[in-house]
């Protein structure tokens, strides 16, 4: 599989992200209001415990942001591509559906990723204003937000794009809501999953990279299954 074909097809995909600003505007937004919000937390906690809750905040918020801008940035990669019938253009390319969908999901991933890394700025800078200590991120923390947290958004958008692929567009419809319903409760819940005792181990963190990428690498898989033939009669 070539990265240069897969280079121009995502090239193509953030510059269309980039240029519907109202997109790129809701994820940073999303990213300020949930900071704003959870940062503060910080101050609410003993001070043996503040370390422990920042690097949860980091933990939990910086994966849902990502993963949530994701979501809200493939509706243009797949979704409305789809539904306005302009997939038929790549389709007609000699880019094969797997180099397709590869462009797509690194596509979105760069654009999602560099709205988590913003949400993880910050967090460390808010919460370090209600601190009466210095606040950075753990090791185990930093190499979550630098490898897990990229490759679990890739793995939401390859997911949500062999779906598209492979759906119809009331499935489709569906699999949008459904999963807006799962990340909104995620989002709503996240005070009971940062709050206790709990500590992220190099051991959790390890395991959740290793998951990741065994996603990844299934659906890259699963993707040999789709047919352009299959996408262009699902097309309205």
């Amino acid at each position: 599989m070539s990265m240069d074909e897969i280079f121009i097809v995502a090239r193509k995909e953030m510059k269309g992200i980039v240029k519907t600003k109202s997109q790129m505007l809701m994820g940073i937004s999303f990213a300020v209001w949930f900071s704003v919000m959870a940062a503060p937390v910080v101050k609410t906690v003993e001070e043996s415990a503040v370390f422990d809750q920042f690097n949860n905040l980091l933990f939990y918020f910086v994966l849902m942001l990502g993963i949530f801008t994701a979501y809200l940035f493939s509706g243009k990669v797949f979704f409305n591509e789809k539904r306005e019938g302009n997939i038929e253009t790549l389709l007609c390319t000699p880019l094969s559906l797997r180099q397709i969908w590869s462009g797509k999901v690194v596509g979105v991933t760069i654009p999602a990723y560099l709205i988590a890394l913003l949400t993880a700025a910050l967090i460390t800078i808010i919460a370090n204003l209600f601190s009466t200590s210095m606040l950075l991120p753990s090791p185990a923390i930093t190499l979550h937000i630098f490898l897990v947290v990229p490759a679990f958004i890739a793995v939401a958008v390859g997911l949500l794009g062999f779906g598209h692929f492979l759906l119809g567009m009331r499935e489709n419809q569906i699999l949008n809501i459904s999963i807006f319903i799962v990340i909104f409760f995620a989002l709503s819940f996240a005070k009971n999953v940062i709050s206790g005792g709990y500590v992220v181990s190099w051991v959790a963190i390890g395991g959740l990279l290793i998951v990741a990428v065994l996603l990844l690498a299934l659906i890259s898989y699963l993707t040999r299954y789709l047919s352009k033939e299959r996408i262009v009669t699902t097309i309205p």
